[in-house]
């Protein structure tokens, strides 16, 4: 989504909230993987599921935004296509520095395809299924999110390249999110945002939030930076409460 006005229509408070929110469940999460990490402990396996709740919303909110932002852009007279060219190129560009951080890092489970390099595929795969409309992308998005948890991809994948598509993973990494089921949210919030929000304005009324979702809502117009960034402070937070409580 742009900044401030888009061709006379504000920023809807709902989305960046909801997004602001995702941010703040993010951050706690990998704070506690940061402190179990550190103790050598590790998380219980039943974290996939807060973290993949979160992963989800980001996946959504992206197919959503984009619809958004297709409305908007046209509204100012603007590319759709250099639009979706540069936030391709923005959130992939990103992708890539995680990957070479983590391969510094952590060697070993470094991110190869993690939820920003998702992102950034999806942001292509929208914009080319965005012409069919809303009913052909929410009909794609439970197509892939039904094959994904179906088991049809369970096992190895057939190429290691092909891993990406939804087959496990051939080696560990600490962010790992296929293509399959996981792309299939982005088209469906891409398919609710064509329903709820036509032309880019809200189909239903809703309370003015706006001031009092100020701090979420400046949350998740940076969620991306912040994303990059986060980790950065969690880490030596982590590590000096690990020691000093050891």
């Amino acid at each position: 989504m742009t900044s401030g006005k888009a061709a006379g229509r504000p920023r809807l408070w709902e989305i960046d909230a909801l997004r602001g929110c995702a941010v703040l469940a993010m951050i706690a999460f990998h704070f506690a993987w940061d402190w179990a990490y550190l103790r050598g402990d590790g998380l219980g396996p039943d974290s996939r599921y807060f973290s993949g709740a979160i992963a989800l919303t980001f996946i959504t909110l992206l197919g959503l935004s984009i619809s958004l932002d297709r409305d908007r852009t046209r509204a100012r007279g603007r590319s759709v296509a250099r639009r979706t060219a540069w936030r391709f190129a923005l959130i992939g560009g990103s992708a890539v520095l995680v990957t070479v951080a983590t391969r510094i890092f952590l060697p070993e489970t470094f991110v190869y395809f993690g939820i920003l390099h998702l992102l950034a595929l999806c942001t292509l795969l929208v914009g080319l299924t965005a012409a069919l409309g809303s009913t052909a992308n929410a009909l794609l998005g439970v197509i892939i999110v039904a094959v994904g948890w179906s088991g049809l991809l369970a096992g190895p994948a057939p190429a290691t390249v092909l891993s990406v598509v939804g087959w496990w993973s051939p080696r560990s990494t600490i962010d790992w999110y296929p293509l399959v089921p996981w792309s299939g949210f982005a088209f469906l919030g891409f398919a609710a945002g064509r329903w709820l929000y036509p032309n880019g304005r809200r189909r239903y009324a809703l309370p003015d939030w706006g001031r009092r979702t100020a701090p979420l809502r400046a949350l998740g117009r940076h969620a991306l930076p912040i994303y990059l960034i986060h980790q950065l402070l969690l880490l030596p937070v982590a590590w000096l409460l690990t020691n000093l409580m050891s």
